[in-house]
């Protein structure tokens, strides 16, 4: 699977954040997400132990230019998307 197709499945995913306060994009979040856990990231401040030390890889697919975002703000804004959208996302 390319990223462009992997980014056509996440634009599916409603944004639920108010536009003004977004700093990280969605598509980041769960890019990176998805990549944590796949390499074995158990839990919120794993995924931003992960996301630290990868940010170079991490950099090469999205845009980090205000880095990683702390583990309360990750769990924060995945808690915001609908869980049956990011199934369907997987799904297609």
């Amino acid at each position: 699977m390319s990223l462009l197709s992997l980014t056509k499945h996440f634009e599916l995913i409603e944004n639920r954040r108010q536009a003004a306060k977004v700093t990280y994009p969605l598509f980041d979040l769960l890019f990176l997400i998805m990549v944590a856990v796949i390499s074995g990231s158990e839990g919120w401040e794993y995924i931003e132990d992960f996301s630290h030390c990868h940010l170079e890889l991490l950099k090469k697919y999205g845009d980090y230019s205000k880095g990683i975002p702390v583990h309360d703000t990750i769990a924060r804004i995945i808690s915001k998307v609908d869980p049956e959208a990011l199934q369907q996302a997987f799904i297609s």
